[in-house]
């Protein structure tokens, strides 16, 4: 047992992992920390404002990205892993082409739409500020996004963890001041989250490999069209679709439940996202190892080995769920009830974890439709879901619907995964 662990600690996916998750974890956990004291210092209703606003511009803010971001890893990594650059480059730049077109389309759309958005779907006026915001800072979320996609292309995980660690530590000094100064409200918030990424988009850029200068930008524009764009008719509808269900329960609490509630659940929402920084540093790391790989038996061997690692990872999470359950009444007893929210929450982000993983292998069986199809299927299942419990039980209504539908999610994603690896299959001994 010991031997086993020992090895297991001692391979290059694990030591991968633990240098992303550690800058996952100091990055992100001096964000989680900023966020403990802001829920304390703006009070449940306020905090529902910032998180309403955050939501709304979560789901038009994907439609900047719309699946490119996966597509350059897809069509950038084999070059970079077969040491053609100057190719890998030119997605990069087609990418970057891109998205920067489609932010200034959200951006307009979004700032021109926030009042009707704010009075007209939430019935909240308190909400137009904020999400005018929302959409001046877009510019910076988008570029600094594509920089963490372009870092995880290249697999310098470690570049992208200092990066991490630094634009964290600038926004909480940045947050510190406008607490010092009695600044804080939802709307400053926005504006240090929108101009905080500008800054780690040029600091990233500066300290990544890459050689700007020789790129072809009508090269990169014709491969934008002809090879990443036409990718995207599945992998944006994935993108998007997964962006919607992340925030469904958010959107759909604005509507039907009032900003204490929506407060009570982003609470626990963002204390499940300390797993979810874990989730997100698994993946980092096995996206653009298993999209390189395309023969069936190799795959098999790569999602055996993927289950293994999550399902300890997966154990090794227990610890939290006591803790949170003491810790949120004991040092935030004005969000007690989001106690149970997060406990349910729990099982789904532990479920995703495990299994989550595994559905980049439709990547490799180049089956992106399936994952398009498998996250339109969860969106609905989660709004009829949400459609009948949220009425009942509000906020832990929300998060039972979404741990059903990802757990429902899953199990049909690994049906669909075990399809396409026998057709593979069938089609390498037919060859």
């Amino acid at each position: 047992m010991y031997e086993r662990l020992r090895a297991f600690l001692g391979t290059r996916l694990f030591r991968e992992v633990a240098i992303t998750y550690t800058g996952q974890l100091l990055g992100s956990g001096i964000g989680f920390l900023l966020q403990i004291l802001l829920q304390g210092q703006l009070g449940p209703e306020d905090y529902g404002v910032l998180g309403l606003a955050g939501s709304v511009g979560q789901l038009t803010g994907v439609l900047t990205d719309i699946g490119l971001s996966h597509a350059m890893i897809r069509f950038g990594s084999p070059h970079v892993s077969e040491g053609r650059p100057e190719q890998a480059m030119t997605r990069f730049a087609g990418t970057l082409l891109v998205r920067f077109l489609l932010a200034c389309v959200v951006a307009g759309v979004g700032f021109a739409s926030a009042s009707a958005i704010a009075v007209g779907v939430f019935a909240k006026p308190a909400l137009i500020e904020p999400l005018t915001w929302i959409y001046v800072g877009i510019f910076g979320s988008t570029l600094y996004s594509f920089w963490m996609f372009y870092i995880q292309t290249w697999q310098k995980f470690g570049v992208r963890s200092v990066v991490q660690v630094v634009v964290a530590v600038v926004r909480a000094v940045a947050f510190t001041s406008l607490w010092s100064m009695s600044m804080l409200t939802p709307t400053t918030m926005i504006m240090i989250d929108g101009l905080v990424p500008l800054g780690g988009f040029a600091l990233g850029m500066a300290v990544s490999p890459g050689e700007w200068r020789k790129v072809d930008w009508r090269e990169a524009s014709k491969v934008a069209r002809t090879e990443l764009l036409p990718y995207c008719r599945f992998t944006g509808i994935m993108v998007v679709g997964d962006h919607v269900f992340n925030e469904l329960d958010t959107f759909m609490l604005g509507i039907y439940e009032d900003t204490h509630t929506v407060g009570v659940f982003r609470c626990a929402w963002i204390y499940s996202q300390v797993l979810g920084f874990l989730n997100l540093s698994v993946s980092n790391v096995l996206f653009p190892k298993v999209t390189s790989v395309r023969d069936a038996a190799e795959l098999r061997v790569q999602m055996r080995r993927i289950l293994k690692f999550t399902a300890v990872l997966g154990v090794a999470t227990l610890p939290v769920l006591p803790f949170i359950s003491w810790w949120i009444p004991y040092y935030q007893p004005q969000y007690a009830a989001a106690v149970p929210v997060f406990s349910v929450m729990y099982v789904g982000v532990v479920f995703e974890l495990v299994v989550g993983p595994l559905g980049y292998v439709l990547y490799s069986l180049d089956r992106p439709g399936v994952l398009a199809g498998n996250a339109i299927f969860k969106i609905a299942l989660n709004f009829a879901g949400n459609l009948v419990m949220i009425p009942w039980l509000g906020a832990l209504g929300a998060a039972i619907a979404t741990v059903f539908t990802r757990i429902v999610g899953g199990i049909v994603a690994l049906w669909l995964i075990e399809r396409g690896l026998r057709v593979r299959e069938r089609e390498n001994a037919e060859g």
